[in-house]
Order: structure tokens, then C-alpha cells, then sequence
């Protein structure tokens, strides 16, 4: 928990300053006035922060020093803005001072929730495959020609694993801490707690709170390990969100819904359709003549597209991995065409097959158990709200002609996301966090009238139930992951429980306590004498072989993963250390 919270507290130092720099220097920059939260001020920021860390990254790891060198930044900036920084504090302690203690409660037990739940980090393929091994080739070393070569995953380049490389804190834990996704959700969920308060308790913030609480149930599992798609879908939603709580705020916002959605691309590609909101607002703005404010606010989005590009034709030879369409570079690292092929086509077909699974268990249920009513129920809210959705927007246009045109905007954009998605891969954990703004889209439209009902009781009551929920998730979490892994009992080589109060408490070890961890990794000398290890040890017992986050640097053998389609005995170094590179033989 320890590590948990030092990590936590440098993240909101580093998003909050420089989200507040940027802010400022926009507002400065194109003469506007333009006021922010602390929720959008901390996205800000963390987008804001992908331009230096992207920089530094071409010449230096991005590890603690970075870290460290922009705390420092961060702290001289405070001290050169003194007094904007007592007028920021006294408004967030102003803020809080008015406060119930039940509402206190409200927002003090879901944070620590979210913090004890993702103590115990779960097993999910991905992350100790590749995740892991991403962030450290990240805080080892600058980034690295042709590193898809070893693992073409690699080349995916999700700008959250960067982020991830600072907030590890590895030199102090001496291993990793992943809780960079679970802080952006406790964001949201502030928020959320915040406008349900401060609106008495309106119907469409409630509503709100109970459709992130449908998504943390439904995607929790990807917030305990690390996860490319849980910062998308969790910003994702706010977005939308906010778009329809202020349809106004595309105006009174620029800099926000311009930056975050284009940003949110270099997480995930599948939200691109998002940038439609940004397109809007440099078309209204290019209409009104805005010309100064356009151009910059254009120009902060293209430099983190653009440093993104860059990593992506270092690390892969392609602008977009693995859309081998776009081959306009000639570089001796490339990853091999076909591997770039196979891999889109295996992302489709997953995603499919995801999706028939989905269909199926719709179709076929089992309704003879909870656990059945509980999966058909799941499945169900993947597909059915954006069936039903044209109909409910038609009855809106139609019935609710008061509601602001943007509120249709975002059914455009909705739609736009789901049509690239499904077309690219419908898994439906690529998206979830829009398949639950679809329902909340359907829920706003049925219950937005012309004056907001407000239902403090029901609200009071709602509210303090969600927090009460989290905190038994939390427990009731901890109780079956320490019965499940037979963690009363110690074993030779595992790990205390009692560590849990220093740092997280890894998958690795969980299989430990259950005697299932098999420890093998086969080292494999490259041409440049430097050593790699193969993996032979599975996810569990007769599974796919992972590699952890040690030892490093650490792959698996083609013949060994079916999705693996470039053997390590086909590529060679590019110079005498890993920090040159590797390419195809």
C-alpha cells in the first residue's frame, strides 16, 4: 500500500502541475480565460506530460530520473507561481470544507477500495507476456531500433506503457508498481461523486455513477494488472459524459476536448473517432476566425501525434503498427511484412470470435444459476443498448426537441467508434468503456426533461450504497484471493502476506503460494554476446508461457506461442549493445 500511495502522489504532483502549465500557457498564449477542474486539469497534464517524456525518451531511459527531473519542474514552477498556487489550494480546501462527514466517507472509501482491490495483481496474458517486459525495456533503455523484432507487440507503442515506465518506482520497490490506470478511474469517480453533490442530487449524475459502477464490475479485472485499454475506455466515458452534462462545454473547454481525445488515440487506436470532437472545434473556431487560437491548439495535439509516429517507425520501421498499408519508410530494422499481416488479421479475428462468444451466450443462456444470469446479463449490455439506441434517439428528436444539438453529436461519434471497432476487432474490452456510454447515452436521452429532477434522498441513499459496495469489493476481494492462493499457509520462497502493507502484491507470487510457479528461462546468447531469456513458464499450470517482469530482457520462442510469428533465431543485433537495435537476418 505503500507503494501504492507514493506512486499515486507523484502522479497527481506531475498531471496536476503540468496540467496547470499548460492551461496557463494557452490562456496567456491565446488571450482566453478558460477555467478547469481538478479531474480535467489532471488529464491535461497527462497528456501535456507525453511531449517531454516522448523527447527524452529518443536520447534516455524513462525511468526515476525523469521522474525526478520533472518533480523538480513541477516544484519550481509552484514556487515561480506562488500566489496562483495558494488561490488553486484554497479553492480545492474551500471545496472539500463543506463537506458532510457521510459525504466525506463517500469519496475517502471508494479510493481506498481501489487501492486495496488492486493489491493482489491478477494474471491477465497480455500483461505478464508483454506489459511488463514494454515498461522495462522503457526504463532501461531509450527507445530502441526495431525492438518489435523480439516481440512484435512491442510496436504497438501504447503511450500508456510509457507513461508507466516513470510511475514505476522500481528503484525504491525493486519491482514494479501498475497503478497509473486505477488513479485516472479514482479521477472519474471523484468527479462523478462531485456533480452528484453539488447538483443536489440530480437524476443524470446518478445515473452516471451507477454506469461507471456496471463498468468497474464489468472490466475490474484489467484495473489490477496493466492494461492498454483501461485508460481509453475510462476517459473515454467521462468524455462523453461531459459532453452531454454541458453540451456547451466544446466552447467554454477548447483546449480539453481538443487535446484529450486526439491524445487518447496514442493509448488506443480504436478511439480515433473521438478526434471528431476535436475536429468540430477547430472547424467552429477556423469559421469564427479564431485563426491564433486554432493553430495552437492544433499544434499540442500534432506534436504528441507526431513524437508518437516517430517511436512507432523506431521501434517497427511502420508510422502505425501493425497497419502495413502505410509503408513509407526504408529502414534495415523493419519488421517483416508478414508479421505486421498476420498480426491485423489475428487482432480481427479475436475480436470476432470475442463477439460471437458474446452472441452465443445470448442466445444459448443459463439462467439455472446466478453466475449464468450474471454472464447473460453482461453479454446482453454489450449489444443490446446500441440496438435499441436508434429508437430512443428518434423518440428524442421527435419528443425532446429542447435537447442541445451536440447531445446528437455524440450519438455520431458513438457510432463512429463502434463502426471502426467493429470492423478493426469487436472484442468488446477494446471499447467498453463506450459500450457503457452507449448506455448512458440511452438513459440521459429517456430521462433529460427541460427542468433537471433532483432526488436527494434517493441520491443520498445511491451514493452511500456505492461506497459500501467498493469497500466490500475491496474486502471480500482480499478474502478470496488469500483463500484461493492458500496464502495462510507460508511457503518456501514466497513472498510474506504482511508485505501488502510495502508494496503490490504480484501475480508471480500468488502462483508461488499455490506451488505452481515453474522457474525457468532458458538464456540465449544474441550475436553481439548480449544475453536474452526464453520463457518457459506458463500463465498456469500447462498454459501459455509468459515472462513476467524478470527476468529481463525476456521473450518466448515462435514454436512456443501461436501468436508469436517472427522467431528470436531470425533476428540479429544491430551493434554491440541492446541499445542499438535488432533486425531481420
Amino acid at each position: 500500500m505503500l507503494a501504492i500511495t507514493i506512486s499515486w502522489i507523484a502522479i497527481s504532483v506531475v498531471f496536476l502541475s503540468m496540467g496547470d502549465i499548460l492551461a496557463s500557457l494557452y490562456n496567456r498564449l491565446c488571450k482566453q480565460n478558460e477555467q478547469y477542474g481538478l479531474t480535467d486539469t489532471f488529464l491535461l497534464g497527462m497528456c501535456f506530460t507525453l511531449i517531454p517524456l516522448s523527447i527524452a525518451s529518443f536520447w534516455l531511459p524513462s525511468n526515476h530520473y525523469v521522474l525526478l527531473a520533472l518533480l523538480v519542474t513541477c516544484v519550481v514552477y509552484w514556487i515561480t507561481r506562488k500566489n496562483h498556487f495558494l488561490v488553486v489550494f484554497r479553492k480545492i480546501r474551500s471545496s472539500f470544507a463543506h463537506l458532510s462527514l457521510l459525504q466525506s466517507a463517500i469519496f475517502i472509501i471508494p479510493i481506498i477500495s481501489l487501492m486495496i482491490a488492486i493489491i493482489w495483481q491478477v494474471g491477465v496474458f497480455d500483461s505478464l507476456l508483454y506489459h511488463q517486459q514494454n515498461i522495462r525495456w522503457n526504463e532501461e533503455f531509450a527507445v530502441v531500433p526495431g525492438l518489435g523484432n523480439i516481440e512484435h507487440r512491442y510496436s504497438f507503442n501504447s503511450n500508456y506503457l510509457l507513461l508507466s515506465a516513470i510511475f514505476s518506482l522500481r528503484a525504491i520497490f525493486g519491482e514494479g508498481v501498475y497503478s497509473l490506470q486505477v488513479l485516472v478511474l479514482i479521477a472519474v469517480i471523484c468527479w462523478t461523486i462531485k456533480e452528484i453533490i453539488q447538483s443536489g442530487y440530480e437524476i443524470k449524475r446518478i445515473l452516471l455513477l451507477l454506469i461507471i459502477t456496471g463498468y468497474i464490475f464489468t472490466f475490474g479485472y484489467s484495473l489490477a494488472a496493466t492494461s492498454t485499454d483501461a485508460i481509453p475506455n475510462i476517459v473515454s466515458l467521462y468524455l462523453i459524459a461531459k459532453l452531454l452534462l454541458y453540451p456547451d462545454s466544446p466552447g467554454d473547454k477548447k483546449l480539453f476536448f481538443v487535446i484529450i481525445p486526439i491524445a487518447l488515440f496514442t493509448f488506443k487506436l480504436t478511439i480515433i473517432p473521438l478526434g471528431l470532437i476535436s475536429l468540430y472545434i477547430l472547424v467552429q473556431l477556423a469559421r469564427n476566425k479564431g485563426y491564433r487560437t486554432a493553430l495552437l491548439l492544433a499544434f499540442i495535439p500534432v506534436v504528441i501525434l507526431v513524437l508518437w509516429f516517430i517511436r512507432n517507425v523506431i521501434t517497427s520501421g511502420y508510422l502505425i503498427f501493425p497497419l502495413h498499408e502505410i509503408d513509407i519508410f526504408t529502414v534495415d530494422w523493419k519488421i517483416p511484412a508478414f508479421v505486421a499481416i498476420e498480426e491485423k488479421d489475428f487482432i480481427f479475428s479475436c475480436g470476432i470470435r470475442a463477439l460471437n462468444d458474446v452472441i452465443w451466450q445470448i442466445v444459448h443462456p443459463e439462467l439455472n444459476s446466478f453466475d449464468g444470469i450474471y454472464r447473460w446479463g453482461m453479454n446482453l449490455i454489450f449489444i443490446a443498448p446500441t440496438l435499441l439506441s436508434p429508437v430512443v434517439v428518434v423518440y428524442s428528436l421527435i419528443k425532446k426537441r429542447y435537447l442541445h444539438k451536440n447531445v446528437y453529436f455524440v450519438y455520431i461519434i458513438l457510432l463512429a467508434v463502434i463502426g471502426l471497432w467493429y470492423w478493426g476487432g469487436p472484442d468488446p474490452r477494446f471499447i467498453g468503456g463506450i459500450l457503457f456510454a452507449v448506455i448512458y447515452y440511452i438513459c440521459y436521452l429517456l430521462f433529460a426533461t427541460r427542468e433537471e429532477k433532483l432526488y436527494p434522498k434517493a441520491g443520498t441513499i445511491l451514493t452511500a450504497a456505492f461506497a459500501l459496495l467498493m469497500g466490500y469489493w475491496a474486502v471480500s476481494r482480499s478474502i478470496k484471493f488469500y483463500n484461493m492462493f492458500d496464502l495462510k499457509t507460508p511457503k518456501a520462497n514466497s513472498r510474506p502476506v504482511s508485505n501488502i502493507l510495502i508494496r503490490q502484491y504480484p501475480y508471480r507470487e500468488l502462483l508461488k503460494s499455490l506451488t505452481l510457479y515453474t522457474d525457468e528461462f532458458l538464456p540465449y546468447k544474441l550475436d553481439n554476446g548480449a544475453i536474452i531469456y526464453i520463457s518457459k513458464s506458463p500463465e498456469i499450470p500447462d498454459g501459455r508461457f509468459v515472462c513476467f517482469e524478470s527476468p529481463f530482457p525476456c521473450t518466448v520462442l515462435q514454436a512456443d506461442a501461436p501468436g508469436k510469428y517472427q522467431d528470436i533465431s531470425s533476428v540479429t543485433t544491430r551493434g554491440k549493445s541492446l541499445q542499438d537495435g535488432f533486425r531481420p537476418k
